[in-house]
């Protein structure tokens, strides 16, 4: 009789589980969670000027990313490009080369996937300046990491402030004369006592008539000094 029972059990225990693997089976599974709705931005780079020389690989060669990195994108030998997987928000969209640079976009996705696209100017942030969608990038001037030496320059040399204050003076001092016509002004500018350092240097403006002109300078006859007794 205890066999019997036994039996009973073990025979009720299996039908039991079988059935609610067949329930768990037929189940549905459980819906995933409703997440953020997510976008995918897209846009092309314009022809480069044929002038600026880039490598063989452009515009491949040109990456794009959203907030410095937070979403990347990649362009196509064609020019187009797509970032993918990016929620509503405001971003800034910055393409990046090594030799030709992009301005950086500023882009607004709204709730309902309304695109938005304007101009980024860090010195006017109130100036909204609206560009179409898909976006259209285009290349700027190509980037410089070196300056060009600088070479030497008779002008540069001319407006050195040590230069002016030398030359201006003197050029006055020889054209003021010709330039006034009255003779009693004349007169008066020849008058005019300069003081002069007893050096053993010779007179300036004997210096300048003698270049002037080319004779050889007057030699001024000394005065005998006078001993005391």
């Amino acid at each position: 009789m205890s066999k019997m029972l036994n039996k009973f059990v073990i025979i009720l225990m299996v039908s039991t589980l079988a059935s609610n693997q067949v329930t768990a089976a037929r189940a549905p599974a459980p819906a995933p969670a409703a997440g953020p709705a997510l976008y995918t931005i897209e846009g092309s780079i314009l022809p480069l000027d044929p002038a600026v020389r880039v490598p063989e690989r452009w515009p491949a060669d040109v990456s794009v990313a959203l907030n410095g990195g937070e979403y990347l994108g990649f362009v196509q030998v064609d020019g187009s490009f797509r970032i993918s997987g990016v929620p509503s928000g405001s971003y800034v969209l910055y393409a990046h080369h090594a030799d030709i640079f992009f301005s950086p976009i500023r882009i607004d996705i709204a709730h309902n996937g309304k695109f938005r696209a304007r101009k980024l100017s860090h010195l006017r942030p109130s100036q909204v300046v609206k560009l179409p969608y898909p976006l259209m990038l285009t290349p700027g001037m190509p980037r410089r990491y070196f300056r060009t030496r600088e070479q030497w320059n008779i002008l540069d040399y001319m407006l050195n402030p040590m230069v002016l204050l030398m030359v201006v003076p003197l050029i006055l001092m020889l054209l003021l004369p010709r330039l006034i016509n009255d003779p009693e002004t004349k007169r008066e500018i020849e008058n005019i006592q300069f003081p002069k350092i007893a050096t053993g240097m010779p007179d300036l403006s004997d210096m300048i008539t003698s270049f002037l002109t080319g004779n050889q300078p007057v030699e001024k006859a000394k005065k005998p000094s006078r001993k005391r007794n």
